[in-house]
């Protein structure tokens, strides 16, 4: 039987953005209606989503869970992506989360992993058949419930090196039953990254998801792969399950 997962926090106010034609650069992830001409598809970051389904399914990419891969934690993720913001929704199996939720222990850890330069020979590569360079890392749980989520940047260099702390407001995000929704900050993102990997008109993404539990002998944390997207089945690619990431093209 698959262990399972959750995703992603809560903000603790109402943040409302949208992918849009123009951008403003006065702009930050703190709210507001960003640029002077909107597409009439905005995402208000609220535990809402609402808004997702009323996007044009041109401008979202979507990656869901391959019924043969190792995990099931998760059945869907999407990501769009503006001129001044990532967009990122998760949707989690019914059971998978109740399970998660009741059985967590402090956190569940996500990564969003993310490849700017679009070669993918470089970075690294596990639980993905992509070279990934960043991952921005967070905890999503807090007393059984969804919490507020603020996440670390880190470069894959000689082991992970941090370039932004959680303290950053990179992203936030909220949850709501087994849906949940992220901000993510391109400019604090580009003003973090080398030159030669700041985030364009195109990138790569997907996720990892954890649970996380004390050893046997309570003396440290042990994290268990619970979900892995984009994926495919077990019998695919490295016979892991991992899959490429997905491709985001900015709406403008």
């Amino acid at each position: 039987m698959k262990k399972i997962l959750v995703f992603m926090a809560m903000a603790a106010t109402v943040l409302t953005v949208s992918c849009k034609k123009e951008n403003n650069n006065n702009n930050n992830n703190q709210g507001g209606n960003g640029g002077t001409e909107e597409t009439g598809l905005a995402i208000k970051i609220d535990g809402k989503f609402e808004d997702w389904a009323a996007l044009k399914p041109e401008v979202v990419s979507v990656a869901k869970n391959n019924p043969n891969s190792p995990w099931d934690a998760v059945s869907e993720i999407r990501c769009c992506a503006d001129a001044d913001f990532v967009y990122y929704y998760i949707k989690y199996n019914n059971t998978a989360l109740k399970e998660m939720m009741d059985n967590a222990e402090e956190t569940l850890p996500i990564r969003l992993n993310i490849n700017t330069d679009g070669e993918f020979e470089s970075g690294y590569k596990s639980y993905s058949l992509d070279g990934y360079d960043f991952i921005v890392e967070g905890e999503l749980v807090a007393g059984k419930q969804w919490a507020e989520f603020s996440g670390t940047l880190h470069q894959r260099l000689d082991g992970w090196q941090e370039l932004l702390s959680s303290a950053s407001g990179l992203v936030t995000g909220k949850g709501n039953g087994n849906e949940y929704e992220i901000l993510f900050s391109r400019e604090l993102f580009n003003n973090a990254v080398p030159a030669g990997q700041k985030m364009g008109d195109e990138f790569y993404t997907g996720i990892r998801l954890y649970y996380k539990t004390y050893n046997e002998t309570k003396e440290k944390w042990e994290w268990t792969e619970l979900s892995n997207l984009p994926n495919a089945s077990a019998e695919e690619g490295d016979g892991n399950g991992w899959g490429h990431l997905m491709k985001v093209t900015t709406v403008k």
